[in-house]
């Protein structure tokens, strides 16, 4: 008798990280369990024989995807060959909604039940895409509370798994042997995150390092530190730093550790974004799109498909998802009298984002300014950030392993 088999596609590093740790838990109850797809290095050392490495079929914008072209095509008919095989008993699609959920219906073809991780977030764009997705997914697990019953609503069997993040980063983490390991010995640590993607550090970088070296300026007691999301970036870091005027510790291990052990900092959006707000500390979220998707996403995409009130920073997605809750993070800012307004809608939000234009090493500074003087304003922003921390941990039900694992049990007996 063959071994059950599940095939799976994590499209980028935070997928990676979520479906290793389901995969790595699957494992201790079900060595025979064998996980096949596309993935990255966490996959891989997690137990996953790897089709492809998710570097093969990920892009950010338009004009980037085009010289990966031949790449995303191989491997995608790969996943679509697997899928019609037949062989797997179970088709896990982690995030990557633009690939997976066109998967999703190749499992269909095949008879293979379909168990999402990770929902495509139908609440921010396209909501047009929840019925498509409901006939095509078996079952939905999400990581934010409010997702699963947005797809019961629809019809569609959902959890709410709970984000593996709120029980990796440390509620409580001890700063100063943190700082200790890190190898930082100034009064005051402030975190540059640049992003896990090449194109995103090549633009980050140095405005992330220019902000820092105008804030040397006014705050010399300051200590940086960049974690480098993978060693694939470190020339892309170290060539960004020769030009730079201000010394920084370059880390290799986790950026929530760096977050952890900082008193604030600037943020890629991303992953990171959710990090830094479970790590309690106070930071501004910068991006930049390569001109022609930024005109895309803002002229066409925005009006036609995105929700108007969608924003980058995780932590703003769900404080204002809890607008309406006692406590929310929103209302704690409101009462203190602290408004931090969208640049693009002007609503208030918990983090600052700073987007394209707005995205610049002097904007930058300034926040990081704000945030080393104005402790009320730490002190509230700390305070929102518990909050989010407490609604990711309070209301789990199963985790995404977990319902793996029950998925076999039921087909076994």
């Amino acid at each position: 008798m063959n071994n059950p088999s599940v095939l799976m596609l994590a499209g980028e590093a935070s997928g990676d990280h979520h479906a290793a740790s389901l995969v790595a838990a699957v494992k201790v109850q079900r060595p025979d369990i064998r996980f096949y797809g596309i993935g990255g290095d966490m996959l891989a050392d997690a137990g996953m024989e790897l089709l492809h490495h998710y570097r093969d079929v990920n892009t950010i914008g338009l004009s980037e995807g085009f010289g990966k072209l031949r790449l995303i095509l191989a491997s995608y008919n790969t996943m679509k060959r697997e899928l019609l095989s037949g062989r797997h008993d179970l088709f896990i699609p982690v995030d990557f909604p633009d690939v997976n959920i066109r998967l999703c219906s190749f499992a269909k073809r095949a008879g293979t039940p379909v168990y999402y991780y990770i929902s495509p977030q139908v609440w921010a764009w396209r909501k047009g895409r929840i019925e498509k997705i409901a006939t095509r997914v078996d079952r939905m697990m999400t990581i934010f509370p409010f997702e699963a019953q947005i797809y019961r609503n629809a019809g569609l069997q959902a959890d709410f798994v709970g984000h593996g993040m709120a029980s990796e980063v440390p509620a409580a983490a001890d700063k100063r042997s943190i700082r200790d390991e890190l190898g930082v010995t100034a009064p005051f640590a402030c975190a540059l995150v640049p992003g896990s993607r090449q194109a995103e550090v090549a633009r980050m970088a140095p405005l992330m390092l220019e902000a820092a070296r105008i804030h040397t300026g006014r705050f010399p007691d300051t200590q940086f530190l960049l974690p480098l999301a993978g060693e694939h970036l470190a020339g892309l870091v170290q060539t960004a730093l020769q030009s730079a005027r201000v010394e920084v510790i370059v880390t290799r291990g986790g950026a929530a550790s760096v977050m952890a052990a900082c008193d604030y900092g600037l943020v890629t959006s991303g992953t990171a974004t959710l990090q830094a707000a479970l790590c309690g500390m106070p930071h501004a979220v910068a991006y930049i799109l390569d001109g022609f998707t930024w005109f895309l996403a803002m002229h066409i995409l925005k009006p036609l498909v995105m929700d108007k009130d969608i924003h980058v920073a995780m932590s703003n997605v769900l404080a204002i998802q809890s607008e309406r809750e006692t406590g929310s993070p929103l209302a704690l800012l409101a009462a203190e009298g602290i408004r931090i307004p969208c640049g693009e809608c002007g609503r208030p939000l918990l983090t600052p984002e700073l987007l394209q234009d707005s995205a610049n090493a002097g904007a930058m500074a300034e926040w990081l300014e704000r945030f080393r003087t104005d402790a009320n304003l730490i002190r509230v922003t700390k305070q929102g950030f518990d909050w989010i921390r407490n609604s990711l941990i309070q209301t789990q039900t199963k985790t995404a392993a977990e319902i793996t694992l029950e998925f076999f049990e039921k087909r076994e007996h």
